[in-house]
């Protein structure tokens, strides 16, 4: 479980390093179900493009996810993708010591 949430968190900040979304998109944490294999990948990235998306990066080390660009009115189809295993709006995130 801290693997996955250190991992998320590594993506979470290259995408805030990133360009921001343009207006009317918003950028998200794809992270696919396991196992992940490139034809999941294609498919994932396919899909995102013939939505009007964008595919930013792809995290193939740890957990395998697309950071992903989509227009707002979009996300809720791609929740439902059986490839997706769970989906991050991209914010952005502070680390501080306690």
């Amino acid at each position: 479980m801290q693997l996955r949430f250190f991992t998320l968190l590594i993506a979470l900040l290259f995408v805030v390093l990133a360009n921001a979304a343009k207006p009317g998109y918003k950028d998200y944490i794809m992270v696919l179900k396991e196992p992940v294999t490139e034809d999941k990948i294609a498919t994932a990235k396919a899909d995102v493009e013939s939505d009007g998306g964008e595919v930013l990066s792809v995290i193939r080390y740890g957990l395998k996810a697309l950071i992903i660009s989509l227009p707002t009115d979009s996300v809720s189809t791609f929740k439902h993708k059986d490839y997706v295993d769970f989906m991050e709006q991209d914010s952005e995130v502070h680390i501080t010591k306690q």
